[in-house]
């Protein structure tokens, strides 16, 4: 990528059983780093990585937020490429031992001959609430999301310059970590629908919310910018129109609503 670019890249935008586009999976990077936010749903991961003209083993961090199959399955290709493709090298894989141990599942029945030669190259670490970590000037800090669900993991990034994202994972802003994800530059919240869909899409029983929600809670945060992503995309064609209409009504920084493969630099 040029130099002292800063991006996110949506290699998928999809929610959990997306029939138009892929499983959400964010590759944030800049000329010195990079950290895969999620790694989707399966093998679609690695056509994404083509149509974006990426190379997948580029990718230095991972973070899986947690184990449902549509943010943990993509694993099994990204490793299929490191093996295949890459000399092995130190890459840092961030999240719960929920997720190293459903990893560990899979990979004993799953792809097992591309696993055992890279496993010692990857650089698993076990998450807690509050853990800091730092990689090439990139501060982490990561918090739990205390899903009633599976358990899950949020984050922010503090960069060099001091520009911070908040990544929320597959749910809404939650109270006990509104001081740590406030004032950030970019807020990255799903959405799962608009906010006149919700008999249609159901959102709250899935623990998801919506574009007027999530426009809400960037406001109450003070951000800069939202960006959304985990989106149904039965309305995939008019998505960037009437989501951005109705994320503008509720927040007035600077709104981005993404197709897969769009980039946002920031």
């Amino acid at each position: 990528m040029a130099k002292n670019v800063r991006q996110l890249l949506f290699l998928g935008t999809g929610h959990g059983m997306p029939l138009n586009s892929s499983c959400s999976s964010i590759l944030v990077e800049d000329d010195k780093n990079n950290i895969l936010l999620d790694v989707g749903g399966g093998h679609d991961l690695l056509g994404q990585f083509h149509r974006a003209e990426k190379d997948p083993t580029s990718v230095k961090n991972i973070f899986i937020t947690h184990y449902d199959s549509d943010h943990i399955l993509g694993i099994v290709p990204l490793v299929r490429t490191f093996h295949r493709w890459a000399e092995p090298i130190k890459r840092n894989i961030f999240c719960s031992q929920e997720v190293k141990n459903a990893i560990d599942s899979l990979f004993a029945f799953v792809a097992n001959k591309h696993y055992e030669p890279v496993k010692s190259s990857l650089n698993f670490v076990i998450l807690k609430d509050g853990m800091n970590f730092e990689d090439n000037g990139w501060k982490f800090t990561f918090f739990d999301v205390r899903s009633d669900k599976s358990p899950q993991f949020g984050c922010t990034i503090i960069f060099p310059d001091g520009t911070k994202i908040s990544f929320l994972g597959d749910e809404p802003l939650r109270e006990h970590y509104l001081d740590l994800v406030k004032n950030s530059d970019v807020l990255i919240h799903e959405a799962f629908c608009l906010d006149n869909q919700q008999d249609h899409f159901k959102p709250h029983p899935k623990n998801h919310g919506t574009v007027k929600e999530a426009a809400q809670n960037a406001s109450r945060t003070g951000a800069r910018k939202l960006v959304l992503y985990h989106m149904e995309d039965e309305t995939l064609a008019t998505r960037k129109q009437t989501y951005l209409k109705e994320a503008k009504q509720n927040f007035k920084g600077e709104i981005f609503v993404p197709v897969d493969l769009d980039k946002f630099e920031f």
